[in-house]
This record gives structure tokens, C-alpha cells and sequence, in this order.
């Protein structure tokens, strides 16, 4: 899914609506079919409600109203929100028989039957140029509705929200469908507009040839996740599929290494690595005794963990979970990856950067895009102040920033939401497939060791930060019965191969179709 800011999809706009293209009743019958597929469950004679403005998006909303009416037999009204009303799409909606209801005219008691009676509300207050404050006068309104529980489909995206920024008004209504017209607006792919737009629901236009080249936001579908997932061939080794080191586990929260180790081993390593203390080691062999333990500690943190033949056969390396930034591993596995120490020329270039190693990164280092930094909101603060970055910047440009400053690729904000700034300077990713319940301790220390496993695989860094937030999210989403049920880390871990396995039947099912 690519989305564009509100200036770029204007710009997109001018060609065809200079040449006389009717985009605005291609919206509207859109919107339409889109309330119909809405209203399939809704009983015997089911009523819409349109909230419309003053301008293109209130036409879209008063059009689809009248083609409810004329094409569908659907009962449909609205409600006009300013003194002005967009006078084609009121002329429409009144000669297919539709009532235009002014707000100012509405008593408490009014607008509550109104909302009683209907089945479904179609926001059309405010579109592409809406800011993210709710004027006063609109707010009993905005309030009535969300209170009738009334489900509501936004046409274009939410009103009083930021088409290009996602910043989103308190007092906005969330949606349970976004139909967006002629190209998805990136404030509906982040945080902000991506909680209150719902499924989001393209409907092309014709735009596409005037569009950027490079989308402001990008965010995988299920089709790229299948793409993007590693997968073993008959002539696969365990080499072949990828070696992923991980440094964790200290005296505090020796459990790190556990749930890292098991992040990488259930996501399909090729052979997982661990460079901690016996003690740490212990317990990591009890969890998961395939993996490969390499005991650090007194007598050992002088020198090498990992001869010149092990490094040569190490893709990507995992520092941090559960360890403090003065950690020894800390040192050892941060220098090299930004070029601050001389080592072998077979050490890998690619890994993962995630809790106290994200301590060790002081002004002046710089990685590659193919080394993933994975700060939550605090630690990206912190990590801002260290690098003469604005910490307040909203999460999108504190992502791009950090990125810019380091060169490594910044997931950031990692929740509900995960955006993730390319350390390449590419478009902003941003995955929607978390849930709630994966709030808890050690969730992170999970994800760390996906992303080890999906670098290790050879996937560029961009790329796996993208594809480990699904696979995370919906590994979550499994382990906690689609949120219902509370989950702790280790379950995560345990669901990563069902999450795969769905995904990719999911992509066998859609084959045996198309035969």
C-alpha cells in the first residue's frame, strides 16, 4: 500500500480535473456501493445519514446519498454542517427525494432521532484539507454520534484529520471503513489517523500516472509479506539459511536471552547463536537446546567470542536484550558495526541493535541501512538528546531523524503501530498489526531476535524491519485469541510458526483459486 501527502495527491488531481474528468461522482458511486456492502447485515430498510460540508468532500457525501436513493432504494439524508452547502450535490440529493437537514436548525432532541434511525453515518464533513481541531460548534454533533454508536464510514479519511501528517483532532470519529479516493493520504497509514480510519478502502481514480514515483508512506500487504518471508529450497542447509548471533542476558534479566533466542529460532534460523554468561547460557540450552552457545564472562571478555571460521559463518548479529550499556558484548558488537574497531574482514555488517546496546550509540557513529535500531518512544528520546536531535519531533520525522543521523534503519514507536525510517533515506513504513495485549515485558526481546533471524536471511534492512512488525503483530494476535486472552513473551515466540504458516497457507489457498 503506498500512500501520498495531500499536496502530492492535489497535484495528481489537477490534470483530470482540468480535462473534465467527473472524479466527484466516481467518488460518490463508490462511496455508495461501499454503504450497500455495509448495510448487507443491517435489517429491513436500513437508513444512512451523511454529514456533509461545505466542500468537494460533503459533495462526495451528498452524491452518494442521492445515487442511495436513485440506484438503491435506499432511504438516505443529511446533515449539512456549515451555513454553505456544496449546491450540486444538495440539488442531487433533494430531486432523488432526500432531506437536507441544517445543523444549526437541530435541537438536541432532533438530532437524537435522527441518529436513532440510522443504520450506518457517512462522514463527509471534512477531506483532504482538513486540520486536526473540530470547531466548537461541531463538537454536540461529533459527540451525539459516537454516542449513538452508530457505525461510521469516512469518505476520503476522517474528518479533522491531517491528510499528510495523521495528526488527528480528540474529538474526530473513528471509522469503521476509510474510502479513499484516487490514492491512499499518508496520514491514514499513521499514528493518529490509522486508529480512527478503519480498513482502508482504495478506490482508484485514474490517478496513479500523475502520482510520485516515491510514496510518502509505505506499508506491507499480506501479498509483500509472502514475497518478502524467507523460505528453504530442497538444496537448503542450515548455513544456506542463515546464522544470527545474539548477544543477551545479564545478571539483572537473564530471561532476555531466552525469548530472543526463541524470537530467531521460531522465525526459521538456520542455526541461532548465543554469547552470554554460563548461568545465562543455562538457561537458554533448557528453553531451546538447539541453539549454539558461546559462554562469555571472566577469563573471556578479553578476547575473541567468535573465531575467524564462526564470524565467516555468522550473517547477522543481534546486541542488547537484556543487557546494560556498559555490557563488554555491548562494546564488542557496536564498534564493528559502525567501523569504529578493526575486525575480521568475515564479521558480519548486519544486525540488530535493540535495548542497552542502543546506550553505547553516541554522536558520530554511523551504520548501514542493513543495521536495524529498534528504540521504544523513551529510548528514541534518549537517543535524540545523545544525537543533537529534537526528541518532540512527532514519531514519523523522529524516525527520519534518527535514520538520517545514524544510517541505520529506525523502527520506532514499536505498538500499535511500527514505523520504520529507512536508513537509505526510502519512503516511511508503517505496519498496523499489533495487538494491546502485546504490552508486556520481554515482547521487545522477541521481535529483537525475528529481525536477527529475517537479517541473517539476507533480507536488505528496510525489509526486515517492515516484515518482522506483521509477523510480531500477528503472532501476538494468535498467542492472546485476537486480544481477548493476556499473553507474555514467551508465547509470542511460540505462535511465530503458526503466523507464518498461516500467511503462507493463506497464499496456497489463493493459487488453488486462481486454477
Amino acid at each position: 500500500m503506498r500512500a501520498h501527502g495531500a499536496e502530492a495527491v492535489r497535484e495528481a488531481e489537477r490534470p483530470l480535473l482540468e480535462a473534465g474528468e467527473p472524479l466527484m461522482l466516481r467518488a460518490a458511486a463508490a462511496l455508495a456501493e461501499r454503504a450497500v456492502h455495509h448495510l448487507r447485515s443491517a435489517p429491513f430498510a436500513p437508513q444512512v445519514l451523511v454529514l456533509a460540508g461545505a466542500g468537494s468532500n460533503g459533495g462526495d457525501g451528498l452524491h452518494a446519498a442521492a445515487i442511495l436513493r436513485r440506484e438503491h432504494s435506499l432511504a438516505a439524508d443529511a446533515i449539512t454542517t456549515a451555513p454553505r452547502r456544496h449546491e450540486e450535490g444538495a440539488a442531487a440529493l433533494e430531486t432523488a427525494g432526500g432531506a437536507l437537514h441544517p445543523l444549526a436548525g437541530l435541537d438536541e432532541e432532533r438530532l437524537a432521532r435522527l441518529l436513532s434511525g440510522a443504520d450506518l453515518v457517512i462522514d463527509a464533513i471534512l477531506g483532504i484539507g482538513g486540520r486536526p481541531e473540530a470547531p466548537a460548534e461541531l463538537l454536540p454533533l461529533l459527540e451525539a454520534v459516537r454516542d449513538s454508536g452508530v457505525p461510521v464510514l469516512a469518505a476520503d479519511l476522517p474528518s479533522f484529520v491531517d491528510a499528510t501528517t495523521g495528526q488527528a483532532a480528540p474529538e474526530a470519529l473513528r471509522a469503521r471503513e476509510t474510502v479513499t479516493f484516487g490514492a491512499v493520504k499518508a496520514g491514514l497509514l499513521l499514528p493518529g489517523g490509522a486508529e480512527l480510519a478503519g480498513t482502508v478502502h482504495l478506490v482508484a481514480l485514474g490517478l496513479d500516472e500523475h502520482l510520485p514515483a516515491r510514496a510518502a508512506v509505505e506499508r506491507l500487504e499480506d501479498a509483500d509479506v509472502r514475497a518478502l518471508l524467507p523460505r528453504p529450497g530442497r538444496d537448503s542447509t542450515k548455513y544456506r539459511r542463515g546464522v544470527v548471533a545474539l548477544a543477551a542476558g545479564g545478571e539483572q534479566y537473564p530471561g532476555a536471552a531466552v525469548l530472543a533466542v526463541s524470537g530467531a529460532a521460531r522465525t526459521g534460523a538456520g542455526m541461532v547463536r548465543c554469547l552470554a554468561p554460563q548461568a545465562v547460557l543455562d538457561l537458554v540450552m533448557r528453553a531451546r537446546p538447539e541453539t549454539v552457545g558461546h559462554p562469555v564472562g571472566p577469563g573471556r571478555a578479553g578476547g575473541r567470542v567468535l573465531d575467524d571460521e564462526t564470524l565467516a559463518r555468522t550473517h547477522a548479529v543481534v546486541i542488547g536484550p537484556g543487557l546494560p550499556s556498559d555490557d563488554p558484548r555491548v562494546r564488542r558488537g557496536v564498534a564493528p558495526l559502525a567501523g569504529q574497531m578493526d575486525v575480521p574482514s568475515a564479521a558480519p555488517r548486519r544486525g540488530v541493535l535493540d535495548a542497552g546496546a542502543l546506550g553505547a550509540i553516541g554522536p558520530g557513529a554511523r551504520f548501514a541501512p542493513d543495521v536495524v535500531l529498534t528504540p521504544h518512544r523513551g529510548e528514541a528520546e534518549r537517543l535524540a538528546r545523545r544525537l543533537d536531535v529534537d526528541p518532540d519531533l512527532p514519531a514519523p520525522e523522529l524516525a527520519h531523524a534518527l535514520a538520517a543521523a545514524t544510517g541505520a534503519t529506525v523502527p520506532s514507536l514499536k505498538g500499535a503501530i511500527t514505523l520504520v525510517a529507512p536508513g537509505d533515506g526510502g519512503p516511511l513504513r508503517s505496519q498496523d498489526d499489533a495487538t494491546p495485549q502485546l504490552a508486556t515485558a520481554g515482547t521487545g526481546d522477541v521481535l529483537a531476535g525475528v529481525l536477527g533471524t529475517l537479517l541473517a536471511a539476507g533480507l536488505p534492512g528496510p525489509d526486515a524491519a517492515a516484515l518482522a512488525a506483521p509477523l510480531h503483530g500477528r503472532a501476538g494476535r494468535l498467542a492472546s485469541r485476537d486480544g481477548l486472552h493476556p499473553l507474555v513473551a514467551l508465547d509470542v515466540a511460540d505462535s511465530l510458526p503458526e503466523a507464518i504458516g498461516t500467511i503462507l497457507a493463506d497464499a496456497q489457498d489463493l493459487n488453488r483459486g486462481a486454477r
